[in-house]
């Protein structure tokens, strides 16, 4: 496809401690060895997840036309030895139709991820999963995005009202945003009548508990309109509310994606917004307290560029504090990514050159982390607007600095949340003096069900809360390099 077509959103109008002396260069890029570059095809998005359960994470990529021609999206599986392979065809999910996301998730609660694929101009698809194995049933049994009213920019699951079932919602262009319901029997409704429906052009959203409640909240970013935080009042007998404008988080700018962390360990999450022109670092002070500090913190822009496309969080040198990766550029300038280094005190810096990530610009659409490799260190890969190729770096860190922490619900059939465990808390505190470390929730996104901590010292406790579950799941004496798995306390 040409350039200028796909400028229809900014993605479419876009739209997405050990010190660095002692470890060494801490990432270093091989995409080409790795088989996952993607060379020559513009990638529009990604999404992490373990879709064969062989215990290393596998890759689905999703592609956009160049010049005419559409490219088939690619599912690159995990070889277990830093290797991929794309095997979307002999598994079933080489979609050609101009996707711009894709997200798993356990929809029919059988243990193994099913994959929901965008498309800006056609239908979308539902894959389910039998063992590796794909068959599509959105479009067979009228599942997925039944009317294909407005284009799907964005998509995510998540269980809105804590019945173990998985929910998806739909940011859409041109037509109102869509929430379906899980019915827990193979069916998927659409829901009109809770108040999530924004009819604004929607660029892309985040499920998060963002007031620690026990369910999940809806925040939307819009392009060129005011964005939406739509607070679940399901349990107090009401709907969902926009409460973005309340707590200051509606934002002027031209919003591209939301990412949430707890970048100053105080126990709740805080909200980089990621934006045409000024970013926003909104730190939340608790409950319905929110202030932009992006300035003081120095992540309100980088120094080269003016277009974010994505932000991630992730604490990529194991120091205790989130870091955050900046993908910009998108598919309508080249600018350098910037890589902000959290100094603990509330600022970052930029640490891209010193971390091995290059400086000079490229045009990326998305970025985010996974433990590829399996050793506990986050890994970044982001996907290219240009068709230069997609980038994986693998994170040299070492794993004695991080823990590494899988949940697993009960799921609806044993009377707890869904099996992926989105929407848990976990909370990181000094096995000594009790005191709180660091928080995180295992949110939906383009990485796996799984959290990992920068835990240099310790040991540690880790304490885990599912919604609505009032028993809390406790891990004592937990120390770096440690890979644990909670399950949802009966």
């Amino acid at each position: 496809m040409s350039k200028s077509r796909f400028s229809l959103p900014l993605f479419a109008l876009l739209v997405l401690s050990a010190p660095l002396s002692a470890i060494g260069q801490t990432f270093v890029q091989d995409a080409e060895r790795h088989a996952v570059a993607n060379s020559g095809l513009f990638s529009t998005n990604f999404a992490w997840s373990d879709y064969d359960l062989d215990g290393d994470l596998d890759l689905y990529v999703t592609n956009w036309d160049r010049v005419y021609s559409i490219p088939a999206n690619a599912l690159f599986s995990n070889n277990g030895d830093s290797t991929f392979t794309d095997v979307a065809a002999q598994a079933g999910v080489a979609n050609t139709y101009n996707s711009v996301a894709a997200a798993w998730g356990d929809y029919d609660s059988d243990g193994d991820p099913d994959l929901y694929v965008a498309d800006f101009f056609e239908q979308d698809f539902l894959y389910e999963n039998d063992s590796g194995s794909f068959t599509e049933i959105g479009r067979s049994r009228l599942l997925s995005n039944l009317e294909k009213r407005g284009s799907v920019t964005s998509v995510a699951w998540g269980d809105y009202d804590n019945d173990g079932f998985l929910d998806y919602y739909l940011g859409k262009f041109y037509f109102d945003n869509e929430l379906y319901h899980n019915g827990g029997d193979g069916t998927l409704e659409p829901i009109l009548d809770l108040g999530v429906n924004d009819r604004r052009d929607t660029n892309g959203f985040s499920w998060v508990d963002y007031d620690n409640d026990g369910d999940l909240d809806l925040y939307v970013v819009n392009r060129e309109q005011e964005n939406s935080l739509f607070r679940n009042d399901l349990n107090s007998g009401g709907l969902f509310t926009d409460v973005a404008c309340a707590l200051t988080v509606a934002n002027t700018e031209i919003g591209q994606s939301g990412a949430w962390g707890d970048y100053d360990n105080d126990g709740d999450l805080d909200l980089f917004l990621a934006n045409v022109g000024a970013n926003n670092l909104f730190r939340s002070d608790g409950g319905d307290s929110f202030t932009d500090v992006a300035i003081d913190a120095g992540v309100r822009q980088s120094s080269s560029g003016w277009i974010t496309a994505m932000a991630a969080w992730a604490d990529y040198d194991g120091d205790g504090d989130l870091d955050l990766y900046l993908a910009t550029g998108a598919d309508e300038a080249k600018q350098p990514d910037v890589l902000f280094a959290n100094d603990g005190d509330g600022a970052f810096g930029d640490a891209t050159a010193a971390a091995g990530l290059p400086p000079g610009t490229t045009a990326h659409l998305s970025g985010g982390w996974g433990d590829f490799d399996g050793d506990g260190a986050p890994d970044l890969y982001m996907t290219d607007g240009w068709g230069e190729g997609n980038r994986l770096y693998q994170n040299q860190t070492p794993d004695a600095l991080f823990i590494k922490v899988a949940v697993r619900g009960l799921g609806p059939d044993q009377g707890g949340i869904n099996l992926s465990g989105i929407g848990v808390q976990i909370r990181l505190f000094d096995a000594v003096n009790d005191s709180l470390v660091a928080y995180r929730q295992v949110l939906p996104g383009s990485g796996p069900a799984e959290v990992i901590f920068g835990a240099p010292g310790g040991p540690y406790n880790v304490e885990v809360r599912f919604p609505g579950n009032t028993v809390p799941g406790i891990r004592e004496n937990v120390r770096g390099g440690q890979h644990i798995t909670l399950e949802e306390p009966r």
